[in-house]
């Protein structure tokens, strides 16, 4: 052979091993990446079911905007109304002015965002009926516009919404400081002034007053010049917060925050109060805001109306409130304060870092994950603070009138609290009277209050019926901290109603039912369990948290209901008693046990609160702590830290352990021990202990002559291995009625394979996976609480939703399940089997990045609210899975940030509403347009969250003793977005924690192979199988089979790309082999022609 013809066989070689290995990248890259591949294509083949399959895509976008509309009209909260300026009559002309009411804020970003579309209104659009785009938008006018004035706003604010605005400009940054810029000098300044980000955090967006005195006549226009207009807008972002401290000094208790009215908007409330004779203020905000300046008649407002974040097309239902085609219904879910340094967690709630940590994240550089938040108020969070503290006299005592707050000093309620939880007001007027109750507080019963709620008014209008409850305070000293007793809030809402439209001079009659088990505190230093302490009970039906409707009623308890087995049990609605299990959370690291707020002294712990703002970014995480952070995977340490048992002070010892990588998953000694060895109880069913672990097996159900499943006579289904018309596989029809203890299910387990069980463990982001041995497809799972398919384009159009804040705020649960509904009904459409949503955290304090996806600073009714929203969806056929459990509260730094909260505080307001959401269906009764909460299972998906509880990611007291062990919880428990994270969530850690699943952008099952945490012990097995069995029944129970959809587009890329190597290959090496071959005949012709010649 030549050296030519060898060269050319070695680059053939060359090239074929070349594409061999491109070959096996593509092909891993495509098997690892497929469910980040899934959550952006959004493509594959749809079955739809249920209502969805006989809606077109039309109907259930005019369906979606039908209860956003709703939603919006029931939720938007009057907040002020001088001399009926409101509502106006239909056609009035308004001016809007305002850069925020063109560029008002629809909703926030993120995992709860949504998408700008043809079917989102502008201001305008949704007030005068203008709108084109969108089939079927709403054409109705319900106020004449000034053209001209849009027309300006428009130009001034970059000619769209969201324009980088770089024309000229005048505005003022956080700190007063007034500039002008153009051109150049814009963009030498936008890091001051944001980049056209309008719904950001850096500044608050408004023109300068100089601009509208400048720009008079460019929109004035005779006949516009009676009321006018203007929105005050605030944004909300994952992955950060609220700016607390625009002046950068380091106190947010001396500068000014992004939630109080900047200059500029100071100053727009001045210009119009001079041109207009009446101004209506727009409040476009899911954070609470300090709103004094709306009362202050400098400012010249003469009705303001909250509206969040309104959707897509709620406007129009804000507009149907201004003209009072809609009377305003919708009552705070939050509290208001003038000013918000009053709150103890203003202080400890920006962004806190351990100095002493980066030692322990060698390799990553990420020392910032080690940040933290200590929740030193306790129970008293929101309305449960400023009721408390006003039953107390704290806002009259001297420690509090003599202190020189944010906004200057202040003295009793009525200057702290602008409007109270649950305030609202309305068209028209209402009485309560309570007319029947039955209160008895005997353990396990059920009580009752009936109110009539009369329209005393000349408009119809709906009310919310609130029933708060006032606890006694320290009256058994068996329970809490000797000498300060068991602590409680001053009121605690418990139940609520809202009336249908009640016409003027009628009346409602309505009764709010209310166990007495859910009265219960949870006593952590004393008993160590739930208790109703004896004493005087009143149960307040309120106008809001503050001001009652009428007399309370009164009733008292003679002796301590213990909940524990030597009292009257557990609670009827827990499986076990529940018993202190956060122990090591509540201590804090050594400085928190004892520094909870407590009701005995809310001046003292106030002022230690606020000593501690400064040192919150200067603190030194205890060597004790740092100790067991840093122990590696299965190892364990000793943690010592001090509680309370019984009243009085003990120092406990506990053992720590590690169950995966790097980060902390808490195990008892049982369980550990079956990390370390193979334990034979795990080769047993975890709800059949007589049933052996089997891999790989084939069932099928015992049927009759027509089919149908074959029962013994206690109801028990029979499996045979004998081959039936009925497989035992996800689509068996007895699946969605089955218990999770029985039996059938231990068989179908023993169908699947480890590596399926694997690969479910692992491959829960974005999706479930498929389970070819129980015929389980994969489904595709996607954000979020804002709108289904979280805004992307690959899922279709769909509805941008109200925040979930204005849908709490119509307290009204029968829309929420239509909400849901609705929300399945387009997620189906666009094959989406699953949905990240909703969202469950609390309002810790108004500066959660994410306060607009959640609910409430209310466990409560951010419970109700939310159950009845995933009864829509589950039961329309879309799994879901709330979020994020527990306590990510707030969005700076989160990813690993160590979090201290007191046990009590968790179980009472921030698990609150997991665990209604756990436990209790809403019943629709559709003819009434209302429905019931009843006992029973709910949700069956919850997503973790990226902060720590202490200083665990998957705290086993959380997620399997509380979680499952007290609650019930069958469903499936996944982590987080973990692609970024694998310093913080590990596989292994949180499999062993009760965080099974994982959400992550990466296949992680390789972990389990590579670390052996899993597949090299009986328990590791044993917990994949469990995992396994979660998705099964959360499949099975909630019907996504109804939306099944193959999203595979990947797959088909996979094999028509390797058939395309194949080729490729083939021709290479054919080429190879050829060219030698025709070189040789062709020398061989050429010879015999030389010869020749």
């Amino acid at each position: 052979m030549s050296d030519k013809r060898k060269h050319l066989v070695k680059n053939g070689v060359i090239a074929t091993a070349w594409l061999v290995i491109v070959m096996l990248v593509f092909n891993t890259m495509l098997t690892t990446f497929g469910s980040t591949l899934i959550n952006y294509m959004g493509i594959g083949t749809v079955t739809a079911g249920g209502d969805a399959e006989v809606m077109t895509e039309e109907e259930t976008l005019a369906e979606g905007r039908e209860v956003n509309t709703e939603l919006e009209s029931e939720g938007a909260v009057l907040l002020r109304n001088e001399n009926n300026a409101l509502p106006l009559e239909k056609g009035s002309k308004v001016t809007i002015l305002g850069a925020m009411s063109y560029n008002y804020v629809n909703g926030g970003t993120g995992s709860a965002g949504g998408k700008y579309d043809e079917y989102t209104y502008t201001m305008k659009e949704a007030f005068d009926g203008s709108k084109t785009e969108g089939e079927g938008v709403s054409t109705e006018q319900y106020l004449d516009v000034n053209e001209k004035a849009w027309n300006w706003l428009e130009e001034a604010v970059g000619g769209e919404r969201n324009a980088d605005t770089t024309g000229e400009y005048v505005g003022h940054t956080g700190t007063g400081e007034e500039t002008t810029f153009t051109g150049s000098d814009y963009a030498e300044n936008k890091d001051a002034y944001g980049d056209g980000d309008w719904g950001g955090y850096k500044r608050v967006n408004e023109f300068s007053k100089s601009v509208y005195e400048n720009h008079k006549d460019d929109f004035m226009a005779d006949g516009y010049n009676d009321t006018v207009i203007v929105t005050f807008g605030r944004s909300g972002a994952e992955g950060t917060s609220p700016v607390m401290d625009y002046d950068g000094d380091g106190k947010a208790s001396t500068g000014t925050t992004y939630l109080q009215l900047s200059e500029d908007e100071k100053d727009l409330l001045k210009f119009c109060a001079e041109n207009y004779s009446k101004t209506i203020v727009l409040i476009n905000s899911s954070a609470a805001m300090e709103l004094g300046e709306i009362e202050q008649e400098e400012y010249g407002v003469d009705a303001c109306l909250w509206i969040g974040h309104p959707g897509e097309a709620g406007l129009v239902g804000v507009a149907q409130i201004l003209t009072g085609e809609v009377n305003p219904s919708g009552h705070l879910v939050d509290t208001y304060a003038y000013d918000m340094s009053t709150m103890p967690s203003f202080y400890n709630n920006d962004d806190n870092k351990y100095t002493n940590v980066e030692s322990i994240t060698t390799g990553f550089d990420k020392s910032s994950n080690f940040g933290y938040y200590q929740y030193e108020e306790g129970i008293y969070v929101g309305y449960r603070f400023y009721e408390t503290a006003d039953a107390e006299g704290y806002f009259d005592s001297e420690a509090f009138t003599s202190h020189e707050w944010k906004n200057g000093t202040a003295s009793g309620y009525d200057e702290v609290v602008q409007y109270p939880f649950g305030y609202g007001l309305s068209y028209t007027t209402f009485s309560q009277e309570v007319t029947d109750s039955d209160v008895s507080l005997e353990a396990h019963g059920t009580n009752s209050i009936s109110v009539k709620v009369t329209n005393t008014g000349d408009v119809a209008g709906k009310q919310v019926v609130q029933l708060n409850m006032e606890a006694p305070y320290d009256q058994d000293d068996s329970l809490g901290i000797k000498g300060t007793g068991l602590q409680k809030s001053a009121k605690v809402l418990m139940g609520f109603q809202k009336t249908g439209l009640i016409e003027p001079g009628e009346s409602e009659t309505v009764t709010i039912e209310f166990d007495t088990d859910d009265l219960a505190s949870f006593d952590t230093y004393g008993t160590g369990v739930y208790v109703l302490e004896k004493g005087d009970y009143k149960f307040h039906i309120g106008e809001n948290a503050h001001e009652d409707a009428t007399d309370p009623v009164e009733t008292s308890l003679a002796d301590t209901i213990v909940y524990d087995e030597d009292g009257v049990g557990a609670r009827d609605s827990d499986e076990q008693v529940a018993r202190t299990s956060l122990g090591d959370v509540d201590a804090g690291d050594g400085n928190m046990l004892d520094g909870y707020l407590n009701r005995s002294d809310f001046a003292g712990g106030m002022e230690t609160i606020m000593q501690h703002e400064s040192s919150c970014k200067e603190e030194a995480l205890s060597d004790n702590a740092v100790a067991a952070l840093a122990v590696p995977a299965k190892g364990s340490t000793d943690y010592t830290y001090e509680t309370y048992e019984n009243g009085e002070k003990v120092t406990k010892t506990v053992k720590k352990y590690v169950g995966g990588a790097s980060y902390l998953a808490y195990s008892d000694e049982e369980n550990w021990e079956g990390l370390t060895q193979d334990d034979e109880r795990y080769l047993y069913d975890d709800a059949n202990e007589d049933h052996a672990i089997e891999y790989g097996k084939t069932y099928y159900v015992v049927v009759d002559d027509d089919g149908n499943a074959v029962q013994d006579e206690d109801g028990n289904y029979q499996v045979t291995e004998e081959e039936t018309s009925m497989r035992l596989d996800i689509d068996a029809p007895i699946l969605a009625d089955l218990d999770y203890d029985n039996e059938v299910w231990a068989y179908l387990l023993d169908q699947t394979t480890l590596e399926e069980q694997i690969a479910v463990a692992g491959g829960l982001g974005w999706q479930t996976p498929a389970v070819e041995s129980v015929n389980k497809e994969q489904e595709a799972v996607v954000d979020g609480p804002g709108e289904s398919g979280n805004g992307n384009n690959s899922y279709g159009t769909n509805t941008w939703w109200s925040s979930a804040v204005v849908n709490a705020s119509t307290w009204n649960p029968y829309l929420m399940e239509k909400l849901g509904e609705a929300y399945a009904h387009q997620s189906i459409k666009n094959g989406l089997s699953g949905a990240y949503a909703p969202a469950m955290n609390t309002h810790r304090t108004p500066f959660g990045g994410r306060n607009f996806e959640y609910f409430s600073e209310d466990g409560f009714i951010g419970g109700k609210m939310g159950a009845a929203e995933v009864t829509g969806l589950q039961s329309s056929g879309v799994s879901v899975y709330i979020k994020h459990m527990a306590m990510n509260d707030n969005d700076t730094n989160r990813d690993g940030n160590i979090t201290w909260f007191s046990e009590q505080a968790a179980r009472e307001i921030y698990l609150k509403d997991y665990e209604i959401c756990v436990k209790e269906l809403f019943v629709v009764d559709e003819a009434n347009e209302t429905g019931t909460f009843v006992d029973g299972e709910n949700v069956l998906g919850i997503m973790g969250s990226l902060n720590r509880d202490g200083i665990s990611m998957f705290h086993q007291g959380l997620y399997q003793t509380i979680l499952r062990g007290e609650w019930g919880f069958n469903g499936l428990v996944i982590t987080d977005g973990v692609g970024p994270y694998p310093w913080v969530m590990t596989p292994g850690a949180g499999l062993f924690g009760g965080v099974e699943g994982q959400l992550g952008g990466s296949a992680v099952t390789a972990y389990y192979d590579q670390e052996g945490d899993a597949t090299s012990t009986n328990y590791g097995k044993y917990l994949l199988r469990n995992c396994t069995k979660h998705m099964l029944y959360q499949n099975a129970r909630s019907a996504t089979s109804a939306a099944s959809t193959d999203n595979s587009a990947w797959k088909t890329w996979m094999v028509a790309g390797d058939v395309a190597f194949g080729v490729a290959i083939v021709a290479v090496v054919a080429t190879c082999i050829a060219i030698p071959v025709v070189r040789s005949r062709k020398d061989a012709r050429a010879k015999v022609t030389i010869s020749g010649e």
